[in-house]
């Protein structure tokens, strides 16, 4: 007869009542969502908590059963992570998110509770959580595995760790490392390996802001949709951040069904739709308050950005008279413009291109696959050259208020065929008031917008080549969609 071991009867009571109080997940989507910022030995954070609340009520949204919280210490993570992998067992998919300090020791990923406090290399496995830990959860059952991390910042215990004078301080690197998936998983990183994030200054990350702006997208892939992330951070943060991913799906994952209903969308808290509306007032541009109606179409603040776009999107009669040109003037301007290769595009704007390269097989490059609504298709300039002189010019049924221009630039079917061909990089634009304005656009896939200072009344808008990133097999210069951007 063995030795009555109390702590053995108290483990299978706890056991119990774990199963009994932690109710089930069915098969589905499961999630699980931490945000930690109020830490205690090291520095707080500011967007965390905020990116948590606010991811957890989109994937609600979007069918997922959710559990987590915030400001978790080492106890609470475990059991969270317990109670997910439990439920990941029985479910179609399974997604972990973390907002919080994270950092890689010799090459091995770490998440930090607010209580962790790591003065010597030996502690990391005791005060820390493992991201390995996280995924070995993940994979007892799940058919798809999705893992976010917004956890690319300084190691928080540099200074702890370099008192100690040990090798811990070169041992621990900056960022979080590379990691090698296993079959139906998907990661994504706020930036590249080894590398820091930024925080942000508003409610959200840069990264965690750009993922609640597309990822209720119907009928898109998440591939797509961090293609649209990573061009929104690296544009914010001036390029210098550029989230990062690493799939070993097996089938294609859509967050929202295609033709599935804009509805579900959750509306924006006033707290955040004011900060939006804070931050387009500080902007003060026509394009800055156009995005918050696009975004925020049902808040209250949407009727005062519309009074103040109605001023900001104005031109001056004043100016008008001041800048426009006189009637011989007009007449030449319009006359140098190329009417080339045209077709009738959507919204009443014809377009037109100074060259077509000739089809092969079944694909076509005419000015008609800038505005088809996909990114399989592209224009592509004829010319024996990479472009450079090329002339695309939309003309519109009568004088509009153009506020500026939505370009797709390149071949965007894929990142293959993106890279193998030129991409416009310096264009000149020009318009019915006389004015050439130079631009650079930058060398990113994915839509990008370029607005006017000031909205100028025309009846065409020209852009011609005039610099371009050159493609890595072919010279030819692409552009998959344009659109002219309105402000009438």
């Amino acid at each position: 007869m063995g030795v009555f071991d109390p702590s053995r009867l108290f483990g299978a009571v706890l056991a119990l009542l774990t199963a009994l109080c932690w109710p089930a997940f069915g098969a589905g989507r499961i999630a699980l969502v931490v945000g930690n910022s109020d830490y205690q030995h090291v520095a707080r954070l500011a967007n965390p908590v905020n990116d948590a609340e606010d991811l957890t009520a989109r994937l609600k949204a979007l069918g997922f059963e959710v559990m987590g919280g915030t400001d978790l210490d080492r106890r609470q993570l475990v059991e969270q992570l317990i109670r997910f992998g439990r439920a990941a067992g029985s479910a179609d998919v399974a997604l972990f998110f973390y907002a919080g300090h994270g950092l890689q020791v010799n090459g091995q990923n770490y998440l930090v509770p607010v209580d962790a406090m790591v003065e010597y290399e030996a502690e990391v496995d005791i005060s820390l959580v493992s991201l390995a830990g996280v995924m070995q959860q993940m994979e007892r059952g799940s058919r798809t595995n999705l893992i976010f991390l917004d956890a690319c910042r300084n190691n928080p215990f540099a200074d702890e760790l370099a008192k100690s004078e040990n090798r811990s301080a070169q041992s621990i690197s900056k960022g979080l490392g590379r990691v090698q998936t296993g079959s139906g998983t998907f990661i994504a990183f706020a930036t590249q390996p080894d590398a820091v994030a930024m925080d942000g200054t508003g409610r959200n990350s840069p990264f965690t802001g750009a993922l609640l702006k597309h990822i209720d997208a119907p009928g898109q892939s998440i591939s797509d949709l961090m293609i649209a992330v990573r061009n929104d951070v690296m544009a914010e943060t001036g390029r210098k951040q550029v989230p990062w991913d690493s799939s070993s799906l097996t089938d294609r994952f859509e967050f929202a069904a295609r033709g599935q209903a804009e509805a579900a969308k959750p509306q924006a808290s006033d707290a955040e739709a004011r900060e939006a509306y804070d931050q387009a007032v500080a902007v003060g541009s026509c394009g800055a308050y156009d995005a918050f109606m696009r975004r925020y179409p049902q808040s209250f603040y949407a009727d005062l950005a519309r009074e103040r776009a109605a001023t900001a999107c104005a031109v001056p009669k004043a100016e008008q008279v001041a800048s426009a040109p006189q009637e011989a003037e007009l007449s030449a301007e319009r006359t140098v413009v190329p009417e080339g290769i045209c077709e009738a595009g959507p919204f009443d704007v014809e377009y037109c291109v100074s060259s077509v390269l000739k089809s092969q097989k079944n694909n076509h490059y005419t000015p008609g696959m800038m505005f088809d609504g996909s990114r399989d298709t592209a224009w592509v300039e004829g010319e024996g050259g990479n472009g450079i002189g090329e002339t695309i010019t939309l003309h519109f049924d009568r004088p509009r208020l153009l506020a500026g221009f939505e370009i797709i630039n390149g071949y965007d079917k894929d990142l293959k065929i993106w890279t193998a061909n030129a991409r416009v990089k310096d264009v000149e634009l020009t318009m019915r008031d006389g004015r050439r304005l130079d631009v650079t656009l930058a060398d990113v896939r994915g839509t990008s917008r370029v607005d006017l200072s000031r909205p100028v009344r025309s009846d065409f808008l020209q852009l011609r080549i005039k610099g371009v990133y050159p493609g890595a097999k072919y010279k030819d210069t692409a552009v998959s969609e344009l659109y002219p951007v309105f402000a009438d």
